[in-house]
């Protein structure tokens, strides 16, 4: 369990290192490779990181471009951030085990994103 885990911390990093283009076109392929680095990394948390990363890219896929309906605050990263991972936390096996993960990325992710 625990190599799958780092296959999958290992793929995802692939992954984000190759959408860092795509993010600066804002492209839906952009989206859904976000989406599945962040689903794999919270999958692998939950339980199952390939239903993780698929639940991710199709949310990134389809939420991707929407525009942000959480304050830019820490407390609306959290917020946002569990409410994300609870789902794909869900589909991948544990959906509180996925809300703390998401809660705790977005935490970490959002206060590097606002201080750029």
């Amino acid at each position: 369990m625990r190599s799958k885990s780092l296959l999958a911390i290992v793929i995802s990093m692939a992954c984000v290192s190759s959408a860092v283009h795509a993010q600066q076109q804002n492209s839906t392929l952009g989206n859904a490779a976000r989406g599945a680095a962040g689903g794999a990394l919270i999958g692998a948390i939950a339980g199952d990181a390939g239903k993780g990363a698929a639940a991710g890219a199709v949310g990134g896929a389809l939420f991707g471009n929407m525009k942000r309906q959480t304050p830019d605050t820490p407390a609306g990263d959290l917020l946002g951030g569990a409410a994300k991972g609870a789902i794909i936390g869900g589909i991948a096996g544990d959906a509180g085990k996925g809300a703390a993960a998401g809660a705790a990325g977005s935490l970490l992710f959002g206060s590097m994103r606002r201080n750029r």
